[in-house]
């Protein structure tokens, strides 16, 4: 099997996690219209342009969600971290003594 270039793996990465959060805003839809919030469904079938409202709602639900599912399958992706030494710089600081002259007023 030829090995995929990491573009590929990016995109394949990302492409499942997008379609999980769009399958997640599905199950919510379906679980608001069942549920029937404060007549939320029955308002939604009653309209004139009977879709669309839906499925802009579900476009949205969608966007939130895969934008979430996405970015919590990268934190917790499980690789160690690129450098392994402390942050910048050194923590040993040399103490000079300074003189410093102070005039009278």
């Amino acid at each position: 099997m030829p090995q995929r270039s990491p573009i590929a793996i990016a995109v394949h990465f990302a492409v499942r996690h997008v379609a999980i959060g769009f399958v997640l805003a599905t199950l919510l839809l379906a679980a608001l219209f069942w549920a029937d919030p404060g007549g939320f469904a029955s308002l939604l079938r009653r309209e004139p342009s009977h879709p669309w409202p839906a499925l802009l709602l579900w476009f949205f639900c969608g966007l939130t969600l895969s934008g979430v599912q996405l970015a919590v399958a990268i934190m917790l992706q499980d690789q160690p971290p690129d450098d392994d030494g402390p942050g910048g710089g050194s923590r040993e600081f040399d103490l000079v003594p300074v003189r410093v002259s102070a005039d009278r007023r």
